[in-house]
Formats: C-alpha cells, sequence, structure tokens
C-alpha cells in the first residue's frame, strides 16, 4: 500500500507535464493578411514547425484597417500583414498595432523599412523601377532623368495616383522639394506615350510590343511574369523587358513593402512577437519573399532565382514612415501637375 503511494507523486507529475506539453503544443496566434493565406501558408507551417504554434490565416482581400477598427478590443487579431506602403502606415495612424521593442527586428531590417516607433516592419521589398527592353542600351538612370525632353513620347506607367506612384512622388517630393516635384511631374507628363492607365504588368507589355520605350514598374511584376505564373504570352512579353538599375540622384532605389505589425489588442502577445521575429529569420525570409517573388529585407536572406536575375537595387535610405507622411502632399502635386486619374 505504501509502495503506491509513494508511486502516487510520480504518477500526477507525469500527467502534469503531459497536460503542460499539450498545452504549449495547442498555442496558438491570429495572422490577419491581405495576402491570399496560400502564399502565406509555406512560413507558418514553418513557424509550427519550429515552436508548435499554430497560425490561423485570415485573408482580408479589402479594408483590413476597417475590419480590425470595426473589431476594436474584441478583435481577436495577433499579427497583421499587409502589402504597401500607404496601408502599413495606417497601423501606426489608425493605432491599429503596438510599439514593438526587439532586438532581433531591429538588427535585421534596416532602418529605413521600418516605422520609427516600431509600429511596423518591412519585411519584404519591391523595388519601384524603370523598365525598357532587354535590348535597350539603357543601363542605368535616376528618377529624376525621366523628366528630361529626351523621353518626349517614349514613357508608359500606370495611373499615376496608383498607391505605388504615389509612394515614388512622395519619395520625390522629400529628396527635392515641391518645386522640382512639380516641375518633375509636368516633364512625365509630357514625356507620356499615351495614358497612364492599366497595370505595371500592362507597361511591361507594351514595352515589349515597342509602344514606348521605357516604362516604371515593380520588380515584382516582371518576375512574376517571367516565372509564368500569368501565363505564355505574359512570359514571352516580360523575356524581351529587363529592370535598369534606377536610383534617386546621389540615392539609392525606392522600396515599397510588405509590412507586418503586432496588433494592439493582441490576446497573444509573446506568441505574436514570436512569430514576427521569426518572418526575419533566413529560412522565413527566403520562404516569404519567394512566394510573390519580392526581395528580402535581410542581408542573409536567399532570394529566388529569378529575382536574382532581376538585379540587385540598393536601397534608398530616406526612412519609409517619412514617405508615408508625405503621400497626401504627394497627391495634391499630382493633381495640380493635371494628372488625375
Amino acid at each position: 500500500m505504501q509502495a503506491r503511494h509513494r508511486k502516487l507523486p510520480t504518477l500526477l507529475l507525469a500527467i502534469g507535464a503531459t497536460l503542460l506539453s499539450s498545452a504549449v503544443s495547442a498555442e496558438e496566434l491570429n495572422l490577419y493578411t491581405t495576402r491570399e493565406a496560400a502564399l502565406v501558408k509555406p512560413v507558418t507551417d514553418a513557424f509550427f514547425k519550429s515552436t508548435g504554434i499554430t497560425v490561423n490565416t485570415t485573408f482580408i482581400e479589402d479594408n483590413l484597417s476597417k475590419r480590425v477598427t470595426g473589431e476594436g478590443k474584441a478583435s481577436p487579431a495577433d499579427v497583421l500583414l499587409t502589402i504597401g506602403l500607404d496601408k502599413a502606415s495606417q497601423f501606426a495612424t489608425l493605432g491599429l498595432t503596438q510599439p514593438v521593442k526587439s532586438a532581433a527586428l531591429e538588427k535585421a531590417i534596416p532602418s529605413a523599412l521600418r516605422d520609427r516607433g516600431n509600429m511596423w516592419f518591412g519585411i519584404a521589398m519591391r523595388p519601384r523601377v524603370v523598365v525598357a527592353r532587354s535590348d535597350s542600351a539603357l543601363s542605368s538612370i535616376t528618377y529624376e532623368d525621366l523628366a528630361r525632353p529626351e523621353w518626349r513620347g517614349k514613357l508608359c506607367m500606370r495611373t499615376v495616383l496608383h498607391q505605388n506612384n504615389v509612394a515614388l512622388v512622395a519619395a520625390f517630393l522629400l529628396h527635392n522639394g515641391a518645386p522640382a516635384t512639380e516641375t518633375w511631374l509636368k516633364g512625365l507628363k509630357a514625356n507620356l506615350a499615351g495614358l497612364p492607365e492599366g497595370k505595371d504588368n500592362d507597361v511591361i507589355r507594351r514595352i515589349a510590343q515597342g509602344r514606348c520605350e521605357i516604362g516604371i514598374a515593380n520588380t515584382v511584376a516582371l518576375a512574376q511574369l517571367r516565372d509564368g505564373r500569368e501565363g505564355a504570352d505574359w512570359k514571352a512579353d516580360a523575356d524581351k523587358v529587363k529592370a535598369v538599375p534606377t536610383v534617386f540622384r546621389n540615392r539609392g532605389t525606392h522600396m515599397n513593402v510588405t509590412a507586418v505589425g503586432i496588433a494592439k489588442y493582441t490576446p497573444h502577445k509573446a506568441a505574436a512577437l514570436k512569430f514576427v521575429e521569426f518572418l526575419v529569420t533566413d529560412e522565413a525570409q527566403q520562404l516569404f519573399a519567394a512566394a510573390e517573388l519580392e526581395y528580402p529585407v535581410t542581408k542573409t536572406g536567399e532570394r529566388a532565382a529569378i529575382v536574382t536575375g532581376i538585379g540587385s537595387f540598393p536601397i534608398d535610405d530616406r526612412p519609409i514612415d517619412q514617405i508615408a507622411t508625405a503621400q497626401k502632399a504627394a497627391v495634391d502635386l499630382i493633381r495640380k501637375a493635371g494628372f488625375t486619374k
């Protein structure tokens, strides 16, 4: 009888350990993302394998900010992930995320690619550059050069009021000031080969077909067309087009971002931080950037082969959250220059 009693504490310890193990393995977090769940899954699977934490992914194609704002303190969201500077900057301006103190994030992510209040962090880059036919002699260019008379009637671009172009104009404004930016925008308008319309894909196609000599596009568009995901016809066009090394004068290349932040009312803060820090590991950077053929933000993140083939671009050192605050002024200048669509 006494032997049984002596075994009881050991049995209780074993049961307790089992229950604790089950609790740990059942740990989870909720990710709200404007990137399709299938494109995030390789990273969330790798995170589960590394930590045992399950990521429940909710794809919100539009109005992520509206969704989280509406849910308020009752929101189950732990981590918010979105594409584009305009949407990422709303994390801070609308108070949807919370400041994060993390040596791992600060070390891995260039300071120019994260909010200075640590309300959000860029985790993948989308260089916005000049594109030209592959047989073009153009080997480099500055954004300022795009307004030069030599490009009169030769420039293609999507609407200047699209968020990708607004961010570029905002960066130009910070580098060059309002008068120079207005003059530059008028030069762009004079150089257009046709109405600014369509998407970056369409800009690439028009260049391939000889309807214009140069254009402005994200490298993501060129990479995704080259890998064939949009079909053989699009791939054939993309193979005739190259990305031209493009910088601001005496600066670097304008980068848009995919960004992440920890929700203000996260129910699982510790797990959320683990996930965000996991996103800047070499494994996650390679997986995440490869899904949409972006550039990793870390120096050691491995690029997809197609991305490597497109080229390397130095990061503009203008803090990206400063660019975000200049977007409204950029829109005003775009309209003042006569761009209405």
